[in-house]
């Protein structure tokens, strides 16, 4: 009798983790078409990858919109309210924030000094960037997309919905801090070097134990724009 509960836990955990990478596939590769799209149309029909922070505003801005409609069927959430208590979008308390804040800088620091240590070159995609952000307005946008626009989306997807719903599965809080990791790395293919890909995946890893140590996504939200931040001002400034 327990074999088969076990086996019958098992297939659910299975089916639901598919179900899961299933969602996370769709928001990463599917709703970013249409955005991809217009940036297609736009740049003269070219499939070369554009830097310009126009279009990445453009694509970031237009995919986090389209994933709003689709949150309530990812979350099996029957309101509003459900959405917003499953993604665990609460107050901000200003003790747990300020620990937030000087937890994720440490963190950057340290990895800055590692990078700098290793000689660990910057990628070839940042220079495009900086080179392409040549104007105040152009810094303006390329800050909007990568500091505000991006990890909100970023850590809807992968510390709301893809931690709620593996948290409930037998995978539990691990699973639900290093299978959307691991994805979370695997999508930011520009990268070329194995040490950031390395600092990527630890500092998602540490965005998914924050989310369950705090109960609220919004630290996970600010560690990351603080992160990017960071990291964009060495292009930008």
């Amino acid at each position: 009798m327990n074999d088969a509960i076990k086996q019958q836990v098992n297939q659910s955990t299975g089916e639901y983790l598919l179900y899961t990478l299933y969602w996370l596939a769709f928001f990463l590769l599917v709703l970013p078409i249409p955005s991809n799209l217009i940036i297609f149309l736009l740049d003269g029909g070219s499939l070369v990858f554009n830097s310009n922070p126009i279009y990445l505003i453009i694509s970031t801005f237009l995919t986090a919109v389209l994933t709003l409609p689709f949150l309530k069927f990812t979350l099996d959430a029957q309101n509003k309210s459900e959405v917003i208590g499953r993604l665990a979008i609460k107050k901000v308390a200003l003790f747990p924030l300020i620990i937030t804040v000087l937890l994720t800088a440490a963190f950057v620091l340290l990895e800055q000094w590692l990078f700098g240590f290793m000689e660990v070159a910057l990628p070839d995609f940042m220079l495009e960037v900086e080179a392409q952000t040549n104007s105040l307005l152009a810094k303006i946008i390329l800050l909007l997309a990568v500091v505000f626009i991006g990890p909100i989306y970023e850590e809807v997807i992968f510390r709301g919905v893809a931690f709620y719903r593996l948290k409930k599965t037998a995978l539990g809080v691990s699973g639900a801090i290093i299978i959307p990791s691991i994805v979370f790395t695997l999508i930011h293919w520009q990268y070329d070097q194995v040490e950031i890909y390395i600092s990527v995946f630890v500092f998602s890893c540490l965005m998914g134990l924050l989310r369950h140590l705090s109960g609220n996504l919004w630290y996970c939200i600010i560690a990351h724009m603080i992160c990017n931040l960071l990291a964009l001002g060495e292009i930008i400034l």
